[in-house]
């Protein structure tokens, strides 16, 4: 009688569900953020697009991008490295973009933005509303410099043809093509049951950003990437985080999901930069996803092989709910994962 309960009310407004929740006792309240208006709860599928394994249906490189589906609205989550990688990727897996109206970018990095104006071009003539709506975190288009104050912004222009000096540069190509640009400034629901988090407060000091740039090179202040964000889909299980290359740590991103709504985090997808961390990072890292309720984990980009098994023996997973995501790697509404790669 409960379970049928729980599931006719669980796509209610927050407030229902909330009482069904603390009525049970199943998980501890917070606040809901100040945009985060609903706890709809979404039946997710995600395809993932751009990493670096691929078989031989897909291009794999240094980047991340992945397709989210649910009942509710389709979300493009980064758009890989090289122009056409994500384009012929999805092409080569059947996944129609042209209806796509909505894009996060977690951070300004190339790796996650170089795809972006190349599909936008070959999309825009016969769909005019794909991939037009740009959601970025508060910092995106800062002015990064190296250590002796030239401004720099994109990764490599020899990868990628569409290299920007300046933020602004390659914000005004965007909007040449229709694009238009929300800046994120703190968590906000942008379809029922998806959320973004906006700028992550770092209350632990989890180093995970490459060295080399500048916010302020003068002042030697290091870009310690402020925009970087994660999604949030609000499942009946608790939190499916998505995360682009976890610039402010995944601890962070659990805390700041959990702000939004205080339910388990059981899922984690996509590149978490750990590729360098330490034992000792990743066992501390371990406890804390323990302590959130992670369940299943899908490692990709910079996450880093070694990394992704050790967090699944520290959390004692079974194989199943643990992987090396690859071009073609995809999560079902069940949460279960459907392999791309030979692991």
């Amino acid at each position: 009688m409960w379970s049928i309960l729980l599931t006719s009310t669980i796509r209610c407004e927050a407030l229902s569900i909330k009482i069904i929740r603390l009525f049970l006792g199943l998980f501890v309240l917070a606040s809901p953020a100040a945009e985060a208006d609903s706890a709809y709860a979404v039946d997710p599928h995600i395809t993932v697009l751009s990493t670096m394994l691929a078989n031989f249906s897909g291009h794999g490189e240094w980047g991340f991008s992945a397709l989210i589906e649910t009942e509710a609205g389709t979300v493009l989550f980064d758009t890989g490295f090289k122009q056409s990688t994500v384009w012929r990727n999805s092409q080569s897996l059947k996944v129609d973009l042209s209806m796509v109206t909505h894009v996060i970018l977690t951070h300004y990095h190339t790796d996650h933005t170089g795809g972006l104006l190349h599909m936008r071009k070959q999309l825009m003539e016969d769909y005019p509303q794909a991939l037009s709506k740009v959601y970025v975190g508060k910092g995106f288009f800062a002015q990064r410099f190296t250590k002796d104050g030239t401004p720099v912004y994109s990764l490599d222009k020899s990868i990628n043809p569409d290299y920007f000096e300046k933020p602004q540069d390659f914000r005004q190509a965007a909007e040449a093509l229709g694009i238009q640009f929300t800046v994120v400034e703190q968590a906000r629901e942008i379809l029922p049951g998806v959320h973004l988090s906006g700028a992550i407060k770092r209350r632990h000091d989890e180093r995970n950003v490459s060295p080399g740039r500048f916010l302020d090179a003068a002042a030697n202040q290091p870009d310690n990437i402020p925009e970087s964000q994660v999604l949030g889909l609000l499942t009946s299980r608790g939190w499916l985080l998505v995360s682009g290359c976890g610039h402010a740590g995944i601890v962070n991103a659990t805390a700041a999901l959990r702000d939004i709504e205080s339910v388990p985090v059981v899922m984690g997808v996509g590149g978490f930069h750990l590729f360098r961390a330490s034992n000792e990072v990743l066992d501390w890292t371990a406890g804390h996803l323990k302590a959130v309720g992670m369940e299943r984990l899908v490692g990709a980009h910079c996450t880093g092989t070694a990394a992704t098994y050790h967090l699944k023996e520290h959390l004692n997973l079974p194989a199943s709910k643990v992987s090396i995501g690859a071009v073609g790697t995809q999560i079902d509404s069940s949460l279960n994962i459907i392999r791309a790669s030979v692991e």
